[in-house]
């Protein structure tokens, strides 16, 4: 049984999944090459495949699965602030916002009981993989970035290829 405050603390990972799907569907209407696309996809990709992890935790433990457009809304916030960037800028700034996420998570660990440690590691471990992600692309390193993210997927986007 969860506390009251623990039910919120996963439900808020789970808005935070929201709030990824959110910003990397409104980030692939800002950049535009094939390489971009398909890390912004497949970072979109991760976010969605996480919060259906998590939905079944929240679900479980009586917590609201209602996607909170509050949450959709603090995301549109952020692109403005990235709208107006370069690809690398941009790449560098969400370096910096993700470990918000990161540190949060790494408090929220302390306090769920050992039933639910896994579950917030591996959301500590998906914040590690996308400043990793988005550190590579910062340093034009896109292919790279890619490959990560991928590893991760349990759909991953299918390579393109020119026709």
């Amino acid at each position: 049984m969860l506390t009251e405050q623990q039910i919120r603390e996963v439900s808020e990972m789970y808005q935070g999944e929201v709030y990824g799907e959110a910003f990397y569907c409104a980030l692939l209407h800002l950049f535009h090459t094939p390489l971009q696309q398909h890390l912004i996809g497949s970072l979109l990709q991760l976010e969605t495949e996480n919060k259906a992890r998590l939905r079944q935790i929240v679900y479980e433990y009586g917590g609201d699965l209602v996607e909170s457009d509050a949450s959709r809304d603090e995301a549109r916030d952020f692109i403005r602030r990235v709208e107006h960037m370069s690809w690398t800028q941009a790449t560098a700034y969400m370096v910096v916002a993700s470990v918000e996420f990161q540190d949060r998570y790494r408090e929220i660990v302390e306090t769920v009981p050992d039933v639910l440690k896994p579950v917030v590691n591996y959301m500590i471990e998906h914040e590690d993989l996308i400043i990793a992600a988005m550190k590579l692309a910062s340093e034009g390193e896109d292919e790279k970035a890619i490959e990560l993210v991928a590893g991760q997927l349990m759909l991953p986007l299918p390579t393109l290829t020119a026709a």
